[in-house]
């Protein structure tokens, strides 16, 4: 209903800006000329009464329960459905502020679990409510104890410095430098010119503006989401913050990231930034892995990747020589193994960073020239894996290798290593895979290690 009255709403605002002729059929002009502007008010008013009304028995008949080993919502009036998110699938928790909750102090709390449309959502409760629930609910899953002598209360997780913070400047040269604006600014300087040559004249600029508009709304639209966005390191995981209206403050526990690319764009390697993707097993908001895939940061410092990376692979956490060597480095620095010279034949440039690094807990694959990127994918979060070799690679005998983890963003694969290097790869990603998996613990990351493994 909102919406409709909007939409009538604005047209008549635009046509009395800009004096556009009436073309007829409006509804309001239908209720005015029939005097029933008074009724159809009414009407709305009681529309609205309802559905605020509907909205507050819901909110007021939902309710939430929270065990050792499950978190369980409940909400409805005349169809009353429960939802249940069991603590050791939950891959994130995000307590987001829309800014007409925000008015009113409200906020929305999300479950991020891992399956089809598993999410679990409350809405809404007060901020220090939603703070304490998530706190609850990251205490249980990590299986941290209440202390002896404490009452049984459990402390807040120490939270501690910030790793990444976006300024202003920044977001908005990330998106100035990004390829986009530089193809549509090479496009506007050919097909301009090249209309106006061809006696098309003003018409050329004319035709290019909607794509000037989608391109502009799109940037804005960039530069807005990564205002105001941080990362900062808790002992429950790191937590992600961003928006000025509608805000948003996500918690990702340890273990939970499935693979990692980090990937510099070739303009955006004089500032040294970076963006770094990640794969999970949940889902945000009816879109898989959602935002957070492509942002848990945007444009980063190489010194704020190395910050960063240890909070999301825990086993990187003596390993920066190794990042640093993933990320930029050539040929066998750091003990990578590199792709044989012969694969320049199919990789010209590219085949000097490609290269992987095979440690007990992490795979590390890089490559790319002009676009640098390094995957890093934990040996326990490993479905399978796969060794690939088309014509050209057996003429050149060089083979690819794809780890496949949960889909997303990332796509793991490295190609052009030596074929008996890979086969060895192959071989050694399946047997380790396998012990890593049955000995992970990362779920459980507070707990004893005897009750983790149990």
């Amino acid at each position: 209903m909102l919406v409709w009255i909007g939409g009538n709403f604005r047209e008549r605002l635009v046509g009395w800006i800009f004096r556009l002729p009436d073309a007829g059929g409006d509804p309001i002009d239908e209720l005015q000329r029939h005097d029933l502007i008074g009724p159809a008010a009414l009407i709305v008013l009681g529309v609205l009464i309802v559905g605020v009304g509907l909205f507050w028995i819901s909110w007021r008949t939902s309710d939430f329960r929270i065990d050792r080993d499950a978190v369980t919502v409940r909400r409805g009036v005349l169809l009353r459905t429960t939802r249940t998110a069991k603590l050791d699938r939950i891959q994130g928790v995000t307590i987001s502020r829309p800014f007409f909750a925000r008015l009113v102090g409200a906020a929305r709390v999300e479950m991020d679990v891992a399956g089809h449309d598993a999410n679990v959502r409350l809405e809404y409760l007060s901020g220090g409510a939603a703070e304490e629930l998530r706190r609850d609910v990251l205490r249980l899953a990590s299986g941290r104890r209440a202390e002896e002598g404490t009452g049984g209360a459990v402390e807040a997780p120490v939270t501690g410095p910030a790793l990444v913070t976006i300024t202003p400047g920044r977001a908005i040269a990330s998106v100035l430098l990004s390829e986009t604006t530089v193809v549509l600014v090479l496009v506007a300087a050919v097909v301009i010119p090249g209309m106006t040559a061809l006696g098309a004249g003003p018409a050329a600029a004319v035709s290019f503006g909607p794509v000037l508009i989608a391109a502009v709304t799109v940037a804005g639209r960039r530069i807005g989401r990564n205002l105001r966005f941080s990362v900062v390191a808790t002992d429950d995981g790191v937590r992600i913050g961003a928006g000025i209206l509608s805000t948003s403050n996500e918690a990702v526990p340890p273990g939970r990231i499935h693979a990692v690319r980090i990937e510099q764009p070739l303009l955006w390697r004089p500032a040294g930034w970076w963006r770094v993707s990640v794969n999970r097993a949940g889902r945000i908001g009816g879109r898989r892995n959602a935002e957070l895939e492509r942002s848990i940061a945007p444009v980063a410092t190489t010194a704020e990747v190395l910050a960063l990376l240890p909070h999301l692979v825990p086993a990187l956490r003596e390993g920066t020589p190794l990042l640093q060597a993933g990320m930029v480095g050539t040929g066998e620095g750091e003990d990578f193994v590199p792709a044989p010279r012969r694969a320049r034949w199919l990789r010209p440039v590219a085949w000097r960073r490609t290269g992987f690094l095979l440690t007990h807990d992490a795979v590390l694959l890089r490559g790319g020239f002009l676009r640098r990127h390094l995957t890093i994918v934990p040996i326990a979060r490993i479905q399978s894996v796969a060794l690939h070799q088309g014509p050209a690679e057996r003429l050149l005998a060089v083979a690819r290798i794809e780890p496949h983890v949960v889909s997303g963003v990332v796509h793991p694969r490295l190609g052009l290593i030596d074929r008996p290097i890979a086969e060895a790869l192959f071989t050694d990603l399946a047997r380790i895979g396998t012990t890593a998996r049955s000995s992970d613990v990362s779920h459980r990351w507070a707990a004893r290690p005897e009750e983790a493994s149990a």
